[in-house]
């Protein structure tokens, strides 16, 4: 009997480990090429939001100086992770590119990367990760709905449902029947907005 019971464990002992091996092994073989699809897909995001730009710089991030400027303007849920400058072919910053997520979306986490100038103009935005409803929110990365804020300028854009956006550029009309969704995307584009202005601030 506790021949058998230690048999068995040896046995078991070898498979988790030869698991473990395994596991490492997929791991770090497929470690790079899943990095590398994942820089690929921000690269193409950043140039889709920016298409004069030549190169595109990453920047230092101060989580601490972003949230202030968030949490100042009622943006504070909106997570800034990335920030890069959009420079010209004579190395001139034409405005900068962010990587921002909102975690107020109807089904959870919203990622952008969205584009905005110098002077606060944005040039719109790409969907970097999104899990909204099929034929509702998810029409969010459709351009009907993204193309309302391409090179539109405003200190804080709104969500309406009267349709009125066509007629003001800071109003942004709601998807019908995902106005959770409209909002969790305008909430992230404004927080990319506010940053941009308050550097225009400190100039």
């Amino acid at each position: 009997m506790n021949k058998s019971i230690i048999s068995d464990c040896i046995k078991l002992c070898v498979i988790t480990v030869i698991a473990g091996f395994l596991l490492g092994l997929v791991y770090n073989v497929t470690k790079a090429p899943i990095a590398a699809q994942e820089e690929k897909t921000k690269q193409d995001a950043y140039k889709a939001v920016f298409t004069d730009a030549s190169e595109f710089k990453e920047t230092d991030l101060d989580q601490d100086a972003v949230q202030k400027v968030l949490d100042e303007k009622g943006l504070g849920q909106n997570t800034i992770t990335e920030i890069a400058k959009a420079v010209d072919k004579n190395g001139e910053t034409l405005g900068y590119v962010f990587s921002v997520t909102n975690p107020e979306g109807y089904g959870g986490d919203i990622s952008l990367s969205v584009g905005v100038r110098n002077d606060g103009t944005v040039n719109g935005y790409e969907t970097l990760t999104i899990n909204e409803t099929a034929g509702l929110g998810m029409k969010a990365t459709e351009d009907e709905f993204k193309s309302q804020f391409n090179n539109k300028k405003a200190e804080q854009f709104e969500v309406v449902k009267d349709g009125s956006g066509a007629d003001d550029d800071a109003k942004i009309d709601a998807i019908s029947g995902a106005t959770i969704t409209s909002r969790a995307v305008t909430s992230a584009v404004n927080s990319c907005v506010a940053y941009v202005n308050s550097l225009k601030g400190g100039e």
